[in-house]
This record gives structure tokens, C-alpha cells and sequence, in this order.
């Protein structure tokens, strides 16, 4: 019997400003991957189908990569966590002077991943390791996805890295070597940090539950702190036609990935002889 001759699909995904982008970098340069698609893309469009594995990266669609796994034997998806202080705080390049997302965002991801913990195919990166322990961590991944060819290690990334993608440098800033500066860069934002909480409730509890906090006391930096209340690039309190448009699309999306994906039938009649 053949092999399944559709390719395998490795998808990277996270809230917004997690570090999908450093990953994906990483992940096309320091592995053998023979369908790179650099550019950001959902997982329902089209990939080529000549491949032996296509990697994609799409940040924001965590609820939907969860849901399609179960229809999926192909696909494994990668998700990538961080302190969520550090995800309210961050900038994109192509907004300057904006805060880019914040905990509603940051929250409705976090709760889609927890549903698949535990699935095989679901691997989570930790941000604060990536930068810190970025070999470890590409070690680790051949380990959950042994098919993983290595190139170079991950700590090597930034040599590899000729004609960066036009959206690589404005997430990224600039492609440098692996380096832990941005980890604890939320203390310089406490405004910030006391606004989001003003505005989406007490963090403790989730930054206690996923380990970035062993209790309450980091609060204390933040006592006398007035709130900064600027609304951030993604919707702070969306309408109903926004959340909508957020949760409706998932099995539209589960759909269309499951038609582009088939095996056609010449292909099954070959696999199955």
C-alpha cells in the first residue's frame, strides 16, 4: 500500500504578538521543509499538493486549527504561548506608537488551546524557552514530529536568513540572533498592564494556573499605577456583528479545509492497491 499522497501539513499559531513569527522563521529555516509558505495564511486555502510538507503560520486562529485537527490526520499545529503581560505590551511594526492586542484576544486563544491539550498532533512551544533554550526546544519538536528533517540548529536561524518576507521585519522589527530582551519588557508598560486589567478583569488567576506567577504578589508593582486606557489595534470590546464574524467562520473553515485537502479518487485507488 502507498503512502498517503497528500502532504503533511505543519501549522503555527498563537494570539497575536506570541512570537508566531520568530517560529515560523525558524521552523522554514531550520528544517527541510519543501512547501514553505512564508507568507501569513489561514489554513483553509489552498496549498500546493506536490509537497512532502507544507508549513504555514497563521497567528489569531487558534480556535479554528483546534477544530480542524479532529478532521485532519495530516495536520499537526504548533502553538505558541506567552506571558500574556508581554502579548498586551507588544507592538507591531506596521502600527507604531499602538499597543497591538490585549487579554480578550489574548483569552478566547488561551482557552482554544486548552482544549486540546493532550492531543498528539497539538505541540506548544513556550515563548520564554524558545529565546532562551531555542535548541532544546527544536529538539524537543523533532521528538513530538520525528518526520522533521533538521538543517541547522534553531540558535542558527538568523544566518540562514538571506531575503527576509515583507511581513517577517515588521512583526520581527529585525532578524537577529536568538536573544531573551523582550522577556519581563511588560514591567515598562504598567499603565498598560493596569489598564487591560480595568478593562478585562483580574489576570492573577491565569497567570497563576499557567505557571508565569507563583501567586499574587507581582501585583504590587502595579499599586499607585493610573490605568492606560488607549484602546488597542484589535477590538477591546468588539460589537456583535464582530464576535460574529470571529466564532461563525470556524466551520466554514473546517469545511473548506476538509474539501482541499481529499484525497481524489485516482489518488485512493492508487493506495489502495
Amino acid at each position: 500500500m502507498h503512502d498517503d499522497p497528500r502532504p503533511r501539513r505543519l501549522h503555527i499559531t498563537g494570539a497575536p504578538r506570541s512570537g508566531t513569527t520568530l517560529l515560523h522563521v525558524m521552523v522554514l529555516t531550520c528544517f527541510d521543509i519543501d512547501g514553505p509558505i512564508e507568507a501569513e495564511q489561514r489554513l483553509r486555502r489552498r496549498v500546493p499538493r506536490d509537497r512532502r510538507l507544507v508549513c504555514s503560520k497563521c497567528p489569531g486562529e487558534v480556535d479554528a486549527a483546534v477544530s480542524i485537527l479532529r478532521f485532519a490526520p495530516r495536520l499537526d499545529v504548533i502553538y505558541v504561548a506567552r506571558d500574556p503581560r508581554e502579548i498586551v505590551t507588544s507592538e507591531h511594526g506596521a502600527h507604531p506608537g499602538r499597543y497591538f492586542t490585549n487579554l480578550r484576544v489574548w483569552r478566547r486563544a488561551a482557552r482554544a488551546a486548552a482544549r486540546a491539550q493532550g492531543h498528539p498532533r497539538f505541540h506548544v512551544v513556550d515563548y520564554h524557552r524558545l529565546v532562551t533554550q531555542p535548541d532544546a526546544v527544536q529538539a524537543e519538536l523533532m521528538t513530538a514530529m520525528p518526520w522533521l528533517r533538521p538543517l541547522r540548529p534553531f540558535s542558527q536561524y538568523h544566518l540562514a536568513v538571506r531575503r527576509p518576507n515583507s511581513e517577517w521585519l515588521p512583526a520581527m522589527r529585525q532578524i537577529r540572533p536568538v536573544c531573551p530582551s523582550s522577556l519581563g519588557a511588560w514591567r515598562r508598560h504598567l499603565p498598560r498592564i493596569q489598564g487591560q486589567i480595568r478593562r478585562h478583569g483580574d489576570l492573577c488567576r491565569d497567570l497563576i494556573a499557567l505557571g508565569y506567577e507563583p501567586d499574587r504578589s507581582w501585583m504590587q508593582v502595579l499599586d499607585g499605577v493610573e490605568p492606560d486606557l488607549r484602546p488597542s489595534v484589535n477590538a477591546e470590546t468588539p460589537s456583535l456583528r464582530r464576535r460574529l464574524k470571529e466564532r461563525l467562520p470556524r466551520l466554514r473553515d473546517i469545511a473548506l479545509y476538509v474539501i482541499r485537502n481529499r484525497v481524489p479518487a485516482s489518488a485512493r485507488l492508487l493506495t489502495q492497491r
